[in-house]
C-alpha cells in the first residue's frame, strides 16, 4: 500500500469518527433534555360545536332562522334541511328547490311523514302526484323557524308515520315603534341563476303587527330544458286582542314555470335525439332517474315538456289563553293549480290539467296544566280533500285526540296519546283499461291509534327515549 492510499485511508476513517463523535455529543445535552420533561395532566376537554340556531332535544329539533348559519349561502328550505342529522334531501335542481325535491325523514318521505305550516298539514291531496309537498313554494322570507319531529310518537299531527316537519311563519310583532325591519337580498350564479327578495316585518300601535315577503328566483338549469322561474308572495297580519288573544290571517301565493329535463346523449339508440346533443349540458340518459317526475324519459327538440303551476295556502288562525292552558281555532285551504306538457307512450300532451284542493278547521285546547306535573292536550279535527274539477272530495276525514305529558320527577316524562279517525273515501282508481271500473267504489274507515313515548334524563348532557305507535295513512286514490 502507498503513503498516497494510507493518507487516503486515514483521512476516510478521521472523517468517520470525527463524524459519530459529533452526532455523540449532540445527541446527549438531547437525551438529557427528553429525560427531565415531565408530562402535564390538563384533564379532560370536550371539544363541541352545536350548530348556531339549532336546539335538539327528545321532544324535537327547533331551527331558529335569525340565528341558523351554515357554509355557503341559505336560500330555500331544503337548504336548512340538508344540514339536520337524519333528514335526507334529494334534489331534481342543484341550483334551487324545485317541485322534484324530495325530503325524507329516516328512510320515509313525505308520502309517509307530515309537512306543516302552522301546525296545519300542506302535503297534496294525493292524486297524481301521491302525498308529497311541492319544495318550491315555500321561500325562506317568511320562516321564524322550523320544528321536526322524528317518528310518529305525536298524536297532534294526524297521518304523521316517519315524522313531522312544522313550518313557524312570521306573523309581524306587537310593537309601537313605527319604524319596520327591511330586508332585501339578491344573488347570482351559475347557470344564469338569480334571486331577488324583499321582506318588510312590524307593527303598528302594538295592535297590528305585519310581515309580507316576495321573492324571484330563475336559472336556466343543470341540466338541458330544467330551467326555472319561481314567483312566491307572502302576507300575514296579526291582530292583538283585549285577554291577551290574537287573530292571525295568512296567505301564500307561488306562480312557478319548471321545465322538465330532456334527454342529452350523444350516443343514444334514436338518431334523432343523438344529433340534438347539447355539450353546453351534461349528459342525461333516458334510463336515468328522474326522482318523483315521470316514468319515462322526455325527448328534446321539437315540443318543450314542462309544468306551469299556481299554488295558495290561506289560513285564519285565533288564539286565546283560557283558564290554565290555550285555546286554538284554526281555518286552513290548500289550493293548486297545475299544467303539464309532457311525452307520454302516446306522444305529446299539452297543458293538461289537474288541480287539488285540502280545506279544514282545528280545535284545539292545549297544554292544560293539571296537578303540577300534567300537561293535557285536546283537539278536534276536519278536512276535505279533493280534486275541485272532477270530484271535489275524495276524502272526508274526521278525527279527535287527546295527549298527555306527565313529569315523574325530575328524571322521567312519560307522553302517552291516542288519535281516533274516521274517514270517507271515494278513492276508485284503475289504469287497467275499459273492462275495469274507474269510479264509484266508497268505503268507510275508522279505528284508534295509540302511541307512548318515555324519555329519561340520564345526566344534565345526555337523555334516553323509547316510543312506540300506531299510525294512520290515506291510501292514495
Amino acid at each position: 500500500m502507498t503513503s498516497k492510499m494510507k493518507s487516503r485511508l486515514f483521512c476516510k476513517v478521521f472523517f468517520v469518527i470525527g463524524l459519530v463523535f459529533i452526532l455523540g455529543m449532540i445527541s446527549i445535552p438531547c437525551s438529557a433534555q427528553i429525560e427531565k420533561q415531565e408530562a402535564i395532566d390538563i384533564g379532560t376537554i370536550t371539544v363541541m360545536a352545536p350548530q348556531p340556531g339549532v336546539e335538539i332535544t327528545t321532544e324535537k329539533t327547533v331551527i331558529r332562522m335569525d340565528e341558523f348559519k351554515k357554509p355557503g349561502e341559505v336560500r330555500t328550505l331544503t337548504d336548512v334541511l340538508s344540514e339536520i342529522g337524519g333528514i335526507d334531501v334529494q334534489r331534481a335542481n342543484p341550483l334551487m328547490a324545485s317541485p322534484g325535491d324530495e325530503v325524507s325523514i329516516r328512510g320515509l318521505n313525505e308520502g309517509r311523514m307530515v309537512i306543516e305550516i302552522d301546525g296545519r298539514r300542506i302535503n297534496h291531496t294525493g292524486h297524481y302526484g301521491r302525498y308529497i309537498v311541492d319544495w318550491s313554494t315555500l321561500n325562506m322570507d317568511d320562516i321564524e323557524s322550523i320544528e321536526i319531529i322524528r317518528g310518529g310518537h305525536s298524536v297532534l299531527h294526524p297521518f304523521a308515520i316517519g315524522g313531522v316537519i312544522n313550518i313557524i311563519t312570521k306573523k309581524g310583532k306587537k310593537t309601537d315603534d313605527p319604524k319596520p325591519d327591511v330586508n332585501i337580498k339578491a344573488g347570482y350564479g351559475s347557470y344564469d341563476t338569480y334571486n331577488l327578495t324583499g321582506s318588510i316585518n312590524g307593527g303598528i300601535a302594538n295592535i297590528v303587527g305585519y310581515n309580507f315577503s316576495a321573492s324571484k328566483q330563475e336559472t336556466d338549469g343543470y341540466l338541458k330544458n330544467n330551467f326555472q322561474d319561481t314567483e312566491s308572495f307572502n302576507g300575514h297580519l296579526t291582530f292583538y286582542l283585549p285577554y291577551e288573544a290574537t287573530l292571525s290571517i295568512s296567505a301564500k301565493y307561488s306562480d312557478m314555470y319548471y321545465g322538465l329535463p330532456v334527454i342529452n346523449d350523444p350516443n343514444d339508440p334514436d338518431p334523432s335525439v343523438a344529433a340534438l346533443y347539447d355539450d353546453d349540458y351534461p349528459k342525461f340518459r333516458k334510463n336515468r332517474d328522474q326522482l318523483r317526475h315521470l316514468g319515462w324519459p322526455q325527448i328534446p327538440g321539437g315540443k318543450t315538456p314542462e309544468w306551469k303551476k299556481h299554488t295558495s295556502y290561506i289560513d285564519g288562525l285565533f288564539q286565546v289563553p283560557l283558564g290554565s292552558g290555550t285555546a286554538k281555532l284554526h281555518y286552513f285551504q290548500t289550493v293548486g293549480r297545475r299544467w303539464t306538457s309532457e311525452y307520454g307512450p302516446g306522444g305529446f300532451t299539452e297543458d293538461f290539467f289537474v288541480d287539488d284542493k285540502t280545506e279544514g278547521i282545528i280545535a284545539e285546547y292545549r297544554d292544560i296544566e293539571l296537578f303540577d306535573s300534567h300537561s293535557l292536550t285536546v283537539g278536534l279535527e276536519y278536512q276535505e280533500l279533493g280534486w275541485p274539477d272532477e270530484n271535489p272530495i275524495i276524502y272526508q276525514v274526521r278525527s279527535a285526540y287527546i295527549q298527555d305529558v306527565i313529569n315523574l320527577g325530575d328524571k322521567w316524562t312519560i307522553t302517552p296519546g291516542v288519535r281516533y279517525y274516521h274517514v270517507e273515501m271515494d278513492t276508485y282508481s284503475s289504469n287497467f283499461g275499459s273492462g275495469w271500473p274507474d269510479e264509484g267504489k266508497e268505503e268507510d274507515d275508522d279505528g284508534f291509534y295509540p302511541s307512548l313515548k318515555a324519555d329519561f334524563q340520564a345526566t344534565p348532557e345526555t337523555a334516553l327515549y323509547a316510543a312506540v305507535s300506531r299510525s294512520y295513512r290515506l291510501p292514495c286514490p
